[in-house]
């Protein structure tokens, strides 16, 4: 059985499972984890940054989008 192209895991990925082995305790997984989560925020918050700066979008276009109910 083939698995489907969206399925497989990218050498990152399997890098990353491969690392577990080395965690010994909770405490080391949370910090992976917060590790990852903060690595994560980086790349969204940069990226809000630039389709903010692309589309002009400031305080005020957020302040129309709320009263006007746009979700």
């Amino acid at each position: 059985m083939q698995i489907p192209t969206q399925n497989k895991l990218n050498i990152a990925q399997l890098n990353l499972i491969k690392s577990f082995q080395y965690l010994r305790n909770d405490a080391e997984i949370n910090e992976i984890d917060s590790l990852i989560n903060f690595y994560l925020e980086k790349k969204l918050d940069d990226a809000i940054t630039v389709a903010e700066s692309k589309n002009n979008y400031t305080t005020e276009v957020y302040e129309q989008w709320l009263k006007s109910g746009i979700k």
